[in-house]
């Protein structure tokens, strides 16, 4: 059943369900506040809706089933997350809620669900996650690495990894930092993030560009700004037009010491010039000194992206989980 969004006591249920599960095998995750998770599902986004479900038995939340529905780009698709709670596991709940998104998907007439499973390195074929995957018919379609990077990471090494691609992209190209983006750049930059999705290796995932605009920019900042969450921004621009031609985004929460590192890009005209390190590295720099307390970041790239994978190892970013992203094409 549908879990009404406004109904605090059903919300915080959700959220100690999806914590529980997120939490199972991973001793290095750190479920982000419930306050702050709670504010995340209730935002209203115009380019994306959010759907949530509950799985009860009688008066208990056992499982939540999380919808994102896209509105204006990739149509077709539904993105799921499902969560059981480790206590009420191996009794047919999670199957039951997959085939109920599967109607649903269809209903709508939409022909894709795609979902997201993280297990261990050391088990990319039989975990029981992956299992689950395939049995309900669900196929890997591109899978990504989440690395973690203790910090701080020493102000010398970040000199001199800064100076190493200043080297290879001054004067054409320049690197500026944002803990909030001016709204002059919001424009060029949803141009830029568009591109991710469509440009950025995906195995066998193929997506449209995303549509972006200042509007939806402007409230992702006002969602930051209500619950206490620090958002560094960096952008690479062309120095002769100007035109922003890559980004990253770092996002950490008040009162917690794990930040995240949601994207870095660079558009494929302008590869080959260190701007993925620059930007990073630029990331890295405001981050230790708006968040000296920070003690890592996490980042997650397509396990093909060797350049932005070459660019976390130099950093010092280490493996922790492989996600996988799986897919069910539906008739």
């Amino acid at each position: 059943m549908g879990i009404d969004k406004t109904d605090d006591s059903a919300m915080a249920q959700q959220y100690a369900v999806v914590a529980a599960s997120q939490r199972l095998g991973r001793p290095f995750y750190t479920p982000q506040p419930q306050a702050s998770s709670i504010a995340d599902l209730r935002h209203d986004d115009p380019g994306e809706r959010c759907d949530l479900w509950g799985l009860y038995v009688g008066p208990d939340m056992v499982g939540t089933v999380t919808l994102w529905l896209p509105l204006h780009d990739n149509t077709d698709t539904v993105w799921l997350q499902l969560d059981v709670h480790p206590d009420h596991r191996g009794r047919g709940y999670g199957g039951l809620a997959g085939a109920a998104v599967v109607d649903f998907a269809r209903d709508l007439g939409r022909t894709r669900v795609v979902t997201t499973a993280r297990y261990p390195a050391d088990r990319p074929v039989d975990h029981p996650y992956r299992r689950f995957a395939e049995q309900h018919a669900f196929r890997l379609g591109s899978l990504d690495v989440n690395r973690r990077l203790p910090l701080p990471v020493p102000a010398p090494v970040l000199s001199g990894l800064a100076e190493r691609a200043r080297a290879a992209y001054l004067p054409a190209y320049r690197i500026e930092t944002f803990t909030r983006v001016p709204d002059a750049l919001l424009a060029p930059l949803c141009a830029c993030m568009s591109r991710v999705e469509s440009d950025a290796p995906s195995g066998e995932l193929e997506w449209e560009e995303e549509a972006l605009t200042p509007e939806r920019l402007r409230g992702f900042a006002e969602l930051d700004e209500h619950v206490g969450r620090l958002r560094i921004t960096s952008v690479a621009r062309e120095a002769e037009s100007g035109e922003v031609v890559g980004y990253t985004e770092l996002f950490i929460i008040g009162g917690t010491t794990k930040a995240l590192q949601s994207g870095t890009f660079v558009v494929s005209e302008h590869r080959g010039h260190r701007l993925g390190l620059g930007l990073k590295v630029a990331n890295l720099v405001a981050l230790q000194a708006h968040r000296p307390d920070a003690v890592e970041i996490f980042s997650i790239n397509n396990a093909e992206n060797t350049w932005m994978v070459a660019v976390n190892e130099e950093l010092g970013f280490e493996p922790v989980e492989l996600v996988g992203q799986f897919y069910r094409q539906l008739p």
